[in-house]
């Protein structure tokens, strides 16, 4: 078991060695998450387990643990947000294998036989974001969620306004009276 998070990892040899990786790797350098968020303050606790299955796939678990500054979205305000995710991937040599894997697995196309571990990493925190994200509605800054309509006032739309169906029921009426 690692502690210390290399930058590259050699994933084939991992598997091949049954290493699992575990440790922090700060938010920081992430620059593609970095668009998602208000500050990359904080770290992704990262566990990482690398092997071979009997089919012999050399497969990637993990979960990965943090909490990233989202902007609300009525507000536009920072919220912390929680994020777990899991991670299965079934290290492959082109897409075409990685259609024939297992479904247990997600296909990793290797080009290269080293992989950049904070890109891995920011690609699952990537998927795992959240669609929207707000604060709790009694913690949310936003006025309008407390804000009472006032009973005296009618809404602008309410307004006497002529009905267009009123020529219609006439005309009904003036052919009833014919019959």
């Amino acid at each position: 078991m690692s502690t210390r998070l290399q930058e590259y990892i050699k994933p084939l040899s991992l598997c091949d060695r049954g290493e699992h990786l575990q440790g922090l790797m700060p938010l920081t350098g992430m620059d593609r998450l970095a668009g998602s968020l208000c500050h990359q303050n904080g770290e992704v606790e990262i566990d990482l387990a690398f092997d071979i299955d009997p089919q012999d796939t050399k497969f990637l678990r993990g979960h990965l643990k943090t909490e990233l500054a989202l902007e609300c979205q009525r507000c536009m305000k920072a919220v912390e947000t929680p994020i777990e995710t899991d991670i299965s991937l079934g290290f492959v040599d082109s897409e075409a294998v990685g259609q024939q894997l297992s479904s247990e697995y997600e296909p990793y196309v290797l080009t290269t036989p080293t992989v950049v571990l904070r890109e891995l990493v920011e690609d699952e925190l990537i998927l795992a974001l959240p669609i929207v994200a707000f604060h709790p509605e009694d913690e949310c800054e936003v006025a309008v969620l407390q804000h009472e309509p006032d009973e005296d006032i009618p809404p602008a739309d309410e307004e006497k306004k002529p009905n267009p169906f009123t020529a219609l029921a006439g005309l009904k009426k003036a052919k009833s009276d014919d019959d």
